[in-house]
């Protein structure tokens, strides 16, 4: 079943309920899911993402590309 799908049988499902309580509950679920989506990662969450000796080799990459002075391509 695709994501449309699925979707549309979730506000079927919704549209159904006649207990406030559980629509309060899917109300929040949805506000927290959706909240945690937009959260923007933090340093902790970027500690380890690539190694010491990767970072080394950018950092070698980007000093070599940036000290490159190529003056025909100034015209």
């Amino acid at each position: 079943m695709d994501l449309q799908t699925r979707k549309l049988n979730f506000i079927q499902e919704v549209l159904s309920l006649s207990n406030e309580k559980i629509i309060g509950k899917l109300e929040n679920v949805l506000r927290k899911e959706k909240k945690q989506e937009r959260k923007k990662p933090t340093f902790h969450d970027l500690v380890g993402v690539i190694s010491e000796e990767e970072a080394n080799e950018m950092e070698k990459e980007i000093e070599a590309s940036c000290e490159q002075i190529r003056e025909d391509e100034w015209e």
